[in-house]
C-alpha cells in the first residue's frame, strides 16, 4: 500500500456543510474527503453520500449549506494495514462496496488508497476489456427526472447510468452530475421558496457526448482514458450498449485476472 496510497490527506471538519464539501471536491478534483473532529479523523464523506443526502427525504427542500457534513458522512471506517497487497485492498473494497480505504500504520491513519490508485497498476495491461465490461446496462432517457434516475442508482447499487435517446447514446449521468445538479436546485431556493425538484431532468445535469471505447480496447488504454479525463466509467460501444467502470477493473485485480 505504501507505494500507491495518497499521503497528503484532504480533510473537512464535521461541522462544515455540504456546499463546502462540493466546492473542495471540485477544487481538488476528488470524490471523497476524510472528516475530522478536533483534527482527528472520524469518518469519510463521498459524492455518493452527498447525492444521497441532497436527493432523499425532507432534505430535498434544504440548501446544501444548511446540511452539516456530520449528517451525511460515513462514520464506521474500514481500514487496511500498510503492508497489505493490492489484491487484498481490491477484495475489501468489493466485499464492502467501498471506493476507498484509509491506510493504517502504527495504529494511525497515514494514507488513503482509492480505486483509482489500484487501477493505475493496470496502465501497461494489454488484456482486452471484452471480458470485464458490463453488457446491457441500465439506461435512462434525457427527459426522465433526476429523482427517478437516482432511485435507479440506489435500487441497483450503481453509480452511473447511460442516457440514450432514440437508440443513440446521448450522455452519461454520474453521482457527481447529480450532486452538482441538486446543489444548483438548492440555489433556486434563494429566489423561489417552492421550486419543484420533479422539474429537474436528466438532460439538465448529465454529461453530454461522453468519451466511448470498444470491446477490443485494452485495460491499459481504458485506464489511461479514465486517468486523463478524471472519470470512473466509460460507455462501451458495440452492437449493444455496455459500460466499463473502475469497479469492473477492480474485480479483475481481485480475481487475479488483470493485468
Amino acid at each position: 500500500m505504501k507505494e500507491i496510497m495518497k499521503k497528503d490527506l484532504i480533510t473537512i471538519d464535521k461541522d462544515q456543510n455540504l456546499g463546502d464539501v462540493l466546492r473542495l471536491m471540485e477544487k481538488e478534483h476528488i470524490s471523497r474527503l476524510l472528516v475530522t473532529e478536533d483534527k482527528k479523523i472520524i469518518g469519510i464523506i463521498t459524492e455518493e453520500d452527498v447525492a444521497n443526502r441532497l436527493g432523499t427525504g425532507r432534505e430535498r427542500m434544504l440548501k446544501a449549506t444548511h446540511i452539516h457534513v456530520s449528517a451525511a458522512m460515513t462514520k464506521d471506517l474500514k481500514v487496511i494495514p500498510i503492508n497489505s497487497k493490492i489484491e487484498d485492498a481490491a477484495r475489501i473494497m468489493l466485499e464492502n462496496g467501498f471506493s476507498s480505504l484509509p491506510v493504517v500504520g502504527d495504529s494511525e491513519i497515514i494514507g488513503l488508497v482509492t480505486k483509482t490508485d489500484l487501477v493505475k497498476s493496470l496502465k501497461r495491461s494489454k488484456k482486452a476489456i471484452n471480458e470485464f465490461y458490463i453488457r446491457n446496462p441500465i439506461l435512462v432517457n434525457p427527459g426522465d427526472t433526476i429523482v427517478s434516475a437516482r432511485k435507479l442508482m440506489l435500487d441497483h447499487k450503481i453509480h452511473r447510468l447511460l442516457v440514450t435517446d432514440r437508440g443513440l447514446l446521448a450522455g452519461i449521468l454520474t453521482e457527481r452530475d447529480l450532486a452538482k445538479g441538486l446543489k444548483t436546485f438548492r440555489k433556486a431556493l434563494d429566489k423561489d421558496g417552492h421550486p419543484d425538484i420533479r422539474g429537474l431532468r436528466v438532460e439538465h445535469v448529465m454529461t453530454k457526448e461522453p468519451i466511448t471505447i470498444k470491446p477490443e480496447t485494452t485495460a491499459g488504454e481504458a485506464v489511461d482514458i479514465m486517468l486523463k479525463n478524471r472519470i470512473s466509467g466509460i460507455p462501451v460501444i458495440s452492437q449493444e450498449f455496455g459500460i466499463l467502470t473502475k469497479t469492473d477493473l477492480i474485480k479483475g485485480i481481485a480475481d487475479d485476472e488483470l493485468p
